[in-house]
């Protein structure tokens, strides 16, 4: 039985099951890299609400289940441009702070900066990856769209 919990624009899938696995994850993570995994994950899903909101200028609905959140935009009409922007944005948020976070580095370097900078790097380049749902495959079906007549 899968449960639903709505909070305004977050839907929660089995929120139970999702919040005792975070917990019990997140109290094993002696090391803090779960912690700054899930922090890259999460800026690279604000990436996508950026330009949502840009774009449409209201909030999406997203979907937090256990494997990530996912913005739906079931039923809404999107063009090709839209999409591919929608999709680049998550791996184009890692790539930035990536970029910003290397900067810092060059003055400062720490484990947690370096591990930081890895997961951004990881997280954006995971998702590039052309395997539906990731935002790779959504960039390639855009792209490889033929153009209407």
């Amino acid at each position: 039985m899968r449960r639903l919990v709505r909070l305004g624009p977050l839907v929660f899938r089995d929120p139970l099951l999702l919040c005792g696995a975070l917990y019990l994850l997140l109290w094993f993570d002696a090391s803090g890299f779960l912690r700054i995994g899930l922090c890259a994950a999460v800026l690279h899903e604000m990436g996508h609400i950026l330009v949502y909101l840009l774009l449409f200028r209201r909030f999406p609905v997203i979907e937090v289940t256990m494997t990530g959140f996912c913005m739906r935009t079931w039923g809404q009409t999107l063009t090709r441009g839209q999409t591919f922007l929608l999709a680049a944005a998550g791996p184009g948020m890692n790539g930035l702070l990536a970029a910003i976070w290397a900067m810092r580095m060059e003055q400062c370097a720490t484990i947690r900066g370096s591990a930081f900078l890895a997961a951004n790097l990881l997280t954006g380049a995971f998702n590039l990856l052309p395997v539906p749902p990731l935002d790779g495959a959504q960039m390639l079906r855009c792209l490889l769209q033929s153009s209407p007549k």
